[in-house]
């Protein structure tokens, strides 16, 4: 009965022409990716609200999360009347942080993973989106409006087949059977995205999880990196664990130019490396489901 009375007070202070409770900004979240239709439920599962005001002071925050998106594609916000400049970040967990709020300048607010700082090994980041949009809350009506999201990650699959190590003992290679006989280092890459949804900053490397899957022999890696342009630097480094020896490098730039079929500009990407050592040496291709132009089971995040 208490809650039914506080909802009729707050109900009435909402019709009456003081809006000081009210939540009269209502945003909804969308995402179509490369398509034409809406596949946000798809893609993102919790989204980090900012809000800033005309002088791009912070003013608000507020997590949206799965629950919660589940029920409703957006939020509500209790805002006076004014300017503001709403970024939402999608998929913002454990692997994100963001730094440089105060500045207010959208150029230096950041996010990234907390280890490209040097504190610890970089294995991947989120599959992270950004949503900006500018709003005017008027003085004595409610507002709707949406918040467009767009991707700011890359998806990587990086597989090795027929790896066989020339110098590893029996005993050797039987302790290393169960995480796999190599390691990836993943260098050049940009590793912080602004509220421009940018990437840039000093160039750090990253260490993907290589594993080996036990039917096969394969060793297989997935993780996400910043948006990277075609022609950056990013190079993938192979390394023998026993020896320390790297036994492949590959620019990401030169496999692009090959795979003309992976167009990193599009929202949704995914770059599926292979490589396949022979005794001929050694090839670098894409998945067959590429190849034959088949949807993967993995990759929708």
């Amino acid at each position: 009965m208490c809650a039914l009375l506080v909802s009729l007070v707050l109900l009435a202070s909402c019709i009456k022409e003081d809006y000081t409770d009210c939540e009269r900004c209502t945003l909804t979240f969308s995402y179509t990716g490369d398509v034409s239709y809406d596949i946000f439920p798809q893609h993102i599962t919790s989204v980090s609200l900012y809000v800033f005001d005309a002088n791009n002071r912070l003013v608000q925050t507020k997590l949206v999360e799965q629950n919660d998106l589940n029920a409703f594609q957006g939020t509500k916000l209790n805002l006076e009347p004014g300017d503001y400049h709403i970024v939402g970040i999608g998929n913002q967990y454990e692997n994100t942080i963001v730094e440089n709020i105060p500045s207010g300048d959208m150029s230096q607010i950041i996010f990234r993973h907390p280890n490209t700082n040097g504190d610890g090994v970089v294995e991947g980041n989120d599959p992270l989106y950004l949503g900006i949009l500018d709003i005017t809350i008027p003085e004595d009506y409610w507002y709707e409006d949406d918040v467009p999201f767009r991707s700011s990650h890359l998806k990587v699959s990086y597989t090795v087949k027929g790896y066989v190590n020339p110098n590893a003992t029996p005993e050797a290679s039987a302790s290393r059977a169960g995480s796999g006989y190599l390691e990836l280092r993943v260098k050049n890459l940009l590793p912080q995205t602004d509220f421009n949804n940018r990437a840039h900053g000093d160039k750090v490397t990253y260490d993907p999880v290589l594993g080996l899957n036990m039917e096969n022999g394969d060793h297989e890696g997935y993780f996400n990196i910043m948006r990277h342009a075609k022609d950056s630097d990013v190079e993938f480094e192979l390394v023998d664990k026993a020896s320390g020896e790297v036994v492949h490098t590959l620019a990401l730039a030169d496999f692009l130019k090959e795979f003309t079929q992976i167009d990193v500009t599009m929202q949704e990407v995914l770059i599926p490396i292979v490589v396949e050592f022979k005794n001929i040496g050694v090839t670098v291709t894409i998945p067959d489901w590429m190849i034959n132009d088949v949807k993967p089971g993995y990759g929708n995040n």
